[in-house]
């Protein structure tokens, strides 16, 4: 009875929730009472909110259903007021309520997540089940969070990425600061990169991504390349600081992965970081240091852009011609 007088409630343009409800006990019949969500008024916190001048959707609404539980196991429903003293809304696509997931489509979103497939997809699927699902992205990204969050329970987040990369079988190392149990450094990697590593360890790719996640590590990726010209990922690792302390532990963990020194890189490709070309120079005493060709040219069309101002044709055309990738 719920179900069917919401649905009816969303096609006219608004929402119903349970003002009040009465199991039974004893000679009392179950009942229950549905209002508008919009109904009541707006109660404010004794805390002192950042924001001052925040509103409220309650506006004392005085619409009204009540349901009976009758002597023939049967619910019925009647209009105890069916006025309203607001618009209907237009639209209730991504409302809290009516966009709300059911029971069974917060367990699809949990195995679709486990599987690792997109939101977006998560969300087409959840479309095509429901014909009148209201459901936005929004609410299918925090449905994610919260089963996330069911799965790593009590466990910290560092705790909870140490734990998978047990139960994954990976390659791993972490340092801590001195005196506390904060993790510095931390570098993995899969199994199968260990095995391309030992096979394909001529040259190696390097660069580092800069505090794109919460805590404003840098993500330091080294990459491989195979005698068939495919690159694939060697190790990861998050870094508190883009100094050379840090870089030298890093690469000295990659080191660590080969099982035969005399496989030694070759050749090492970097980004024009002073820290970095420093430490492999150490690292890696008898390869080769490179300077990434794909850097280099963002350079030169930087500064192409700058330098190569001219009115005439022909310094167009050839500004034209370098910048053209």
């Amino acid at each position: 009875m719920i179900n069917w007088a919401r649905r009816q409630a969303i096609k006219t343009g608004f929402t119903l929730i349970i003002g009040k409800s009465d199991s039974g006990s004893g000679r009392r019949k179950p009942k229950l009472v549905l209002s508008c969500e919009r109904s009541g008024e707006y109660k404010g916190s004794k805390k002192k909110l950042k924001l001052e001048d925040t509103g409220s959707r309650k506006c004392g609404c005085p619409f009204r259903l009540r349901g009976y539980f009758s002597k023939a196991k049967l619910w019925s429903l009647n209009v105890v007021l069916g006025l309203h003293n607001h618009k209907m809304e237009p639209k209730l696509e991504g409302h809290m309520l009516a966009g709300r997931l059911t029971a069974e489509e917060t367990k699809i979103v949990g195995h679709m997540t486990k599987n690792l497939i997109k939101p977006k997809n998560i969300l087409l699927e959840l479309k095509g089940k429901r014909e009148d699902n209201l459901t936005i992205a929004k609410q299918v990204y925090n449905a994610r969070h919260r089963y996330n969050m069911s799965i790593r329970g009590t466990r910290t987040k560092m705790q909870n990425l140490l734990k998978n990369l047990e139960e994954n079988n990976y390659v791993y190392n972490y340092r801590t600061i001195s005196g506390s149990k904060t993790v510095q450094d931390i570098l993995f990697a899969h199994p199968e990169s260990v095995k391309l590593f030992n096979t394909f360890s001529t040259v190696l790719v390097m660069d580092s991504t800069y505090k794109t996640n919460q805590y404003k590590m840098s993500l330091f990726e080294i990459v491989g390349l195979t005698s068939t010209e495919r690159t694939y990922n060697i190790g990861f690792a998050f870094l508190t600081n883009e100094k050379e302390n840090n870089f030298a532990w890093a690469l000295q963990e990659c080191v660590n992965l080969l099982k035969c020194k005399k496989n030694m890189s070759k050749v090492i490709i970097t980004d024009r970081d002073t820290s970095l070309m420093n430490v492999v120079g150490k690292i890696f005493p008898t390869s080769t240091a490179l300077v990434c060709e794909f850097h280099v040219l963002q350079n030169v069309r930087a500064r192409c852009k700058l330098d190569c101002k001219v009115k005439d044709t022909k310094g167009k055309e050839v500004n034209n011609n370098i910048i053209s990738p």
